[in-house]
């Protein structure tokens, strides 16, 4: 009896230890190799012209990348609202703010919006940090011009999205430092508090509502995923109950 529990115990935890890496892989791979953005809408997903829709727009973490189930912080929102709200997450892993305002330009795109009752996006960190790159070169770039870039393409993403649709309820997430152990980490502290003062300055001109999910990531080992870039499942939790306050 012993010796079963014995073996039962270590099955257990050398399925588990493949689990882990297995996640750590695909984050790894998300962020180094992210897959090739796809920025139209395919004929099969659109959703019918009728009714309403929740629709989710934006990077990796809008899809979910770094949650055990992939459910990230959509899924939990939408398993929440009305069982007539449909759900369209057009998040593309990899996107920038340049990416999403081409998406924005394909007409089904458009149309789905157009049906949305509720918005979320999160964009910009794929601008800011580039897959790391800038923070181990933080001396060597023109992160200023990166940022100053990312706000306007910010800007004409919330006008572009409240002018396709004046009464939905639009939500954006911020950003949060991901890198606040390495070298020059600490440097971005600064950098991301003023980018999402400024989301907050933009967004209100068109209505739309910020998150600020800054003071989320303390303890990157608790707060973040086995990549260590993307959010733990109990950040996203705490993304979606943030999202529910604001549509409730």
């Amino acid at each position: 009896m012993k010796q079963s529990k014995w073996y039962a115990f270590l099955s257990g935890a050398v399925l588990l230890t493949g689990i882990a890496i297995y996640g750590l892989w695909i984050g790894y791979q998300d962020i180094v190799n992210p897959p090739e953005r796809t920025l139209s809408v395919s004929e099969e997903n659109r959703p019918d012209p009728e009714g309403e829709t929740y629709v989710a727009l934006g990077d990796s973490l809008t899809r979910g990348v770094g949650s055990t189930s992939g459910a990230g912080y959509v899924q939990p929102v939408s398993d929440s609202l009305e069982e007539s709200i449909r759900t369209q997450n057009l998040a593309v892993s990899g996107a920038r703010t340049e990416d999403l305002l081409v998406q924005l330009e394909q007409p089904e795109v458009r149309r789905t919006i157009e049906n949305a009752r509720y918005i979320t996006l999160t964009i910009g960190g794929n601008d800011l940090f580039n897959r790391g790159e800038n923070v181990d070169n933080f001396e060597s770039v023109d992160i200023q011009q990166v940022i100053t870039d990312a706000k306007t393409n910010l800007e004409t993403i919330f006008s572009e999205i409240r002018s396709l649709n004046d009464s939905a309820t639009i939500v954006y997430i911020g950003l949060y430092n991901p890198f606040q152990n390495d070298e020059n980490g600490q440097a971005f502290n600064q950098l991301i508090l003023d980018w999402n003062a400024s989301a907050k300055q933009l967004a209100n001109a068109q209505a739309i509502d910020v998150i600020d999910p800054f003071a989320y990531i303390s303890d990157l080992s608790r707060d973040l995923a086995s990549d260590q870039f993307h959010p733990s499942d109990r950040t996203y939790e705490k993304f979606a109950n943030d999202v529910l306050f604001v549509l409730e």
